[in-house]
């Protein structure tokens, strides 16, 4: 029987060193010897059957043509079989009968239906022509299909994964029937199949039952000496034995790899061929069956990060294969590792079990069925890999050794340690620096602190002292004023007097600068900056200087080029500094000196300098002369040393101004302070330029000398009368024994004067006579003085009655307190006698014209409805409703009237003020007085005395008079008149 070759993928087929291709431009698909002619007919992919005539060596391709039906029919022949003198051809377009002698092809059969099933193209796979004449073809997508040549009958197999008789649930790609008959399949996923004739069905033999090591058989033959099955499959070839129906040994030789298309041929000498993937291999039979125990295991290949390792290449890892080394050597970065090994036995089969171990990283034995070995990132070391076989005698190692990276090397240790302790000793050295400068900036610290309290204490205590020093000028200047203003001095005692008078108002001065240093060291400093011409101002400081330097015979000069120099600036507060500087000038300054006041500029600078030949300043002490309670040692010989806080306060007066104040002396030679002040307003905050005063400029001249020599005899203001005497009533609450002698001897020409020591009797004197005018200082005992006057604004009966309130504080913070507690007006001491009448006669003349208003009426619901929306009547009502409810209430004040109304009291009073024209106190009032008029009228069973306590008012006489001022007629002559007097309109 003839053998068929068959290969895929090769370009020619060599026999008898002679080349076959020489013809075939395409690739072969199968190959058949026709040994009675001599001939080989080949199957080509797309160039159809070809014809090669060893004889003749000549070759012939039949190319299919469609006018003769004879011709070869599609150019794809994948598989030639013989059957009796013809041959049976497998093309894409279906099986065809092939003559050899006419070399036509025709029908495989007569049978229509049949030749209709054989026509389909690409319809089979492969096909096989048994010793029973039974043609099995293979369908392409899966199944099969049985036609018996002799009386042209068919059968089909289905597959079916459900059925294990059927023929599987894969193609067929492989049919071979051996010595004996049998019939097997080989299918692509479904294992091997044994056709039963008996029951027409088929037995599997795959992974399922252990019978082979895949399911996935390419090609099948019979070995000519033992009668097994030859089998290629995905996992290499094995022998099986069909009588037992179990593979007996499984090889996979050269790692050679099997697809469909590799085939197998067994020469005459025993020698067998098989071809696969990566090309072909052969061994003969016996081989198979005999061990041998000469050969050895050996590591074949070394990849690192999955790239093989070569000879000599880049790595440089190896200098010769690996089979040849002992040991290699890698970089701490070449830790991904696999090894291959192989055995010189080729015909071990794969079941072996192979066992390796890593010493250095495992002391265990690993078992594997591969003959490949990995390790992923192995650190840095020395390693030891074994393999051996499972149940041999033969093994390998290698040594492999993974240097350590840079930083992990003993140098790189060393130097480690060395930087630690070079740190440690750092660090050691550095918080023992540390604790020291620790030490020694918490003792500086400590100084400072008890520098600073110490600086604080003498603060505190000038500032107390101070307060004290007030009362007393108070006294002193208020009496010195009544005397300048007699007409019996003489003019020696006169100008005494008048002396004692200048240098008491310059007691006041220095201890208002030690206040105000005070304010500067807290931060409540503020400036006032007014846009004036600097020039002026500083001669009139100077010009205040100007006799006393001819008295101690100074050459006292004032010098400045410009005639008029505008510059923005605080005047009260440089004042301060221009006189502070002047004054040491003099003070510092001998007989016979100079004292030069000069004024400079330059297109952003004004420079004020004082300079003078005085005694000067020695240059260790020039640094420190502007530090609080700092003072030269020689002192000056005309004034007592001074508290050394003139110059600190000048800058820090300098210094809100933005600018510099800076000095040059020497020793005997003189000293010059030199001011650099900053032209426009660029600098100060917009806080600076539009800060006003508090204060009005009356209150401003108040705390200011009067020039007593000039000064008119002022006329007071008059006032009408409150009592039967005549005057209006004057209420003085003071402390101080001396204070009230004094206010009580200024007023009580002019007032009847009531007094009291202190805030809780001036509160009930103020019950009792009802003043026109409440005086009252600030600090008393039992009740301060702005508790008196927050009781007096918040009390119905009182509200009306200004309330002035004295005071040695003289902190914008305190005057803007006072305010807040309803004053009338804030005055400090010491103060000006002559403008403290005149005020108060003002307050007296502004309450008389707050009871002027009160006699106006009040709008209604039938007057102006279009002047008073009607949100505002309804609030108006409401309000008159609540009053009216409280008239005998003796807690009703204005804080419940606003809870009542359900808004705030300065929203109250700000709404009723612009309705009605009246503050709330003075509306309540007015109501009070109104509902009294109509009891008066009707209701004669009431006398004055029950009116007065039903509307709440404290007394009798209080209610008498407050009438008598709204009516102008008192409560007794309403009765007694029959025809009373109208209100007034």
């Amino acid at each position: 029987m003839a053998k068929t070759w068959a290969t895929k993928c090769c370009s020619g087929t060599y026999k008898n060193n002679y080349q076959l291709c020489c013809g075939i431009k395409d690739n072969m698909k199968c190959i058949y010897y026709a040994k009675e002619r001599n001939k080989l007919y080949i199957g080509t992919h797309t160039g159809g059957l070809a014809v090669f005539d060893i004889t003749r060596k000549q070759f012939r391709t039949l190319i299919p043509s469609q006018n003769n039906p004879t011709s070869q029919a599609g150019n794809i022949v994948n598989e030639i079989q013989p059957y009796k003198d013809k041959l049976i051809i497998l093309t894409q377009a279906g099986v065809y009968l092939f003559n050899p002698e006419q070399e036509a092809f025709s029908p495989l059969t007569h049978n229509e239906d049949i030749n209709k099933l054989l026509f389909r193209p690409y319809q089979f796979e492969t096909f096989l022509i048994d010793s029973k004449e039974r043609l099995w073809l293979a369908d392409s997508k899966g199944g099969l299909l049985c036609i018996h040549m002799t009386d042209n009958s068919l059968h089909r197999y289905y597959t079916n994964a459900q059925d294990s008789s059927s023929i599987g649930k894969f193609r067929i790609v492989d049919i071979m029937e051996n010595s004996k008959g049998e019939i097997y399949f080989g299918t692509i996923g479904s294992g091997l199949f044994k056709y039963i004739p008996d029951n027409d069905s088929f037995c599997q033999y795959g992974l399922g039952n252990n019978a082979l090591p895949s399911d996935y058989c390419y090609y099948i033959c019979e070995s000519p000496i033992y009668r097994h099955l030859l089998i290629l499959h995905s996992k290499g070839f094995s022998l099986f034995d069909p009588e037992t129906g179990k593979s007996k040994h499984t090889y996979n030789l050269f790692q050679m790899g099997y697809c469909q298309g590799s085939s197998i041929y067994f020469a005459q000498n025993g020698e067998t061929f098989i071809g696969g993937v990566n090309g072909m291999l052969s061994f003969f039979e016996e081989q198979l069956y005999h061990s041998n125990n000469n050969y050895h295991i050996y590591f074949d290949q070394l990849w690192v990060h999955n790239t093989r390792v070569l000879p000599d290449d880049e790595t440089g890892i190896l200098s010769q294969t690996l089979s040849q080394v002992k040991e290699i050597k890698l970089s701490h970065d070449q830790n991904n590792l696999i090894f291959e090994f192989c055995s010189s036995n080729y015909t071990l089969n794969e079941d072996i079990i192979y066992e390796y171990k890593l010493e250095g990283f495992s002391d265990h034995w690993i078992p594997t069925h591969s003959q490949s070995i990995s390790y992923t990132n192995l650190s840095p070391g020395m390693y030891r890999l074994t393999v051996r076989e499972h149940q041999g005698t033969h093994s390998i190692s290698l040594n492999i050794y993974i240097a350590p990276p840079f930083y992990a090397t003993y140098w790189a240790f060393m130097i480690y340690i060395l930087c630690v302790i070079g740190i440690m000793y750092l660090i050691i050295y550095i918080k023992t620096k540390q604790t020291q400068l620790q030490t020694s900036l918490q003792f500086e610290r400590k100084e400072k602190e008890r520098t600073e309290e110490l600086n604080q204490v003498k603060l505190r205590f000038f500032t107390n002292i101070s307060h004290e020093f007030r009362t007393p000028l108070t006294l002193i200047i208020g009496q010195i004023e009544v005397l300048l203003q007699s007409n019996k001095l003489a003019p020696t005692i006169y100008n005494r007097i008048l002396h004692i008078y200048k240098n008491a108002w310059h007691m006041r001065d220095l201890i208002s600068e030690l206040l105000d240093f005070r304010k500067q060291e807290q931060g409540y400093l503020k400036l006032k900056i007014e846009h004036k011409d600097i020039v002026p101002f500083i001669k009139e400081i100077y010009m205040s200087f100007y006799e006393y330097a001819a008295t101690q015979q100074i050459n006292y000069r004032f010098e400045c080029p410009e005639q008029e120099l505008k510059l923005w600036f605080d005047p009260v507060q440089l004042q301060k500094v221009i006189f502070n500087l002047i004054s040491n000038a003099f003070k510092y300054t001998p007989k016979g000196g100079k004292i030069n006041v000069s004024i400079s500029s330059t297109n952003t600078q004004a420079h004020i300098s004082i300079k003078d030949n005085g005694s000067g300043i020695p240059q260790e002490a020039v640094n420190k002369i502007f530090e609080r309670f700092y003072q030269l040692e020689n002192g000056a010989n005309k004034f007592t040393l001074g508290t050394g806080i003139g110059l600190a306060l000048s800058k820090g007066i300098i210094d809100l101004h933005h600018g510099n104040i800076h000095v040059k002396s020497e020793p005997e030679q003189g000293s010059e302070f030199i001011i650099d002040l900053l032209k426009g307003n660029s600098h100060f905050s917009p806080e600076d330029i539009a800060h006003t005063r508090l204060t009005t400029d009356d209150s401003r001249d108040i705390n200011k000398p009067l020039d007593l020599t000039e000064m008119p005899v002022e006329e007071v203001l008059p006032v009408v009368p409150d009592t039967d005497s005549g005057k209006p009533v004057l209420l003085i609450v003071e402390d101080n024994k001396e204070m009230l002698d004094l206010l009580k001897s200024i007023f009580e020409s002019m007032y009847e004067v009531h007094i009291a020591q202190n805030g809780k009797e001036g509160l009930q004197m103020a019950y009792q006579v009802h003043p026109s005018l409440i005086i009252s200082d600030v600090m008393m005992p039992e009740m301060s003085g702005k508790e008196l006057c927050y009781k007096i604004k918040n009390s119905i009966e009182l509200s009306y009655i200004p309330v002035i309130l004295l005071t040695a504080q003289v902190s914008e913070q305190y005057t803007i307190e006072g305010y807040m507690f309803g004053a009338d007006d804030y005055i400090t001491k010491p103060f000006n006698v002559k403008i403290l009448i005149a005020r108060c006669s003002n307050l007296i003349k502004t309450r008389q014209q707050m009871l002027e208003r009160l006699k106006q009426p009040i709008a209604n619901k039938q007057e102006a409805p279009d002047t008073i929306n009607i949100n505002d009547r309804q609030l108006l009502e409401k309000a008159t409703q609540i009053i009216k409810e409280n008239f005998e209430n003796p807690e009703f004040d204005m804080n419940l009237l606003a809870s009542e109304l359900g808004m705030g009291r300065s929203k109250l009073y700000t709404k009723l003020k612009e309705i009605t024209g009246l503050t709330p106190n003075e509306f309540t009032l007015k109501l009070k007085l109104e509902e009294a008029m109509h009891l008066l009228n009707n209701a004669p069973h009431l006398n004055v005395t029950e009116i007065s306590y039903q509307l709440g008012f404290s007394s009798a006489r209080y209610f008498s008079k407050c009438f008598k001022t709204f009516y102008g007629i008192a409560p007794l002559n309403v009765r007694k008149n029959a025809n009373p007097p109208a209100k007034e309109e």
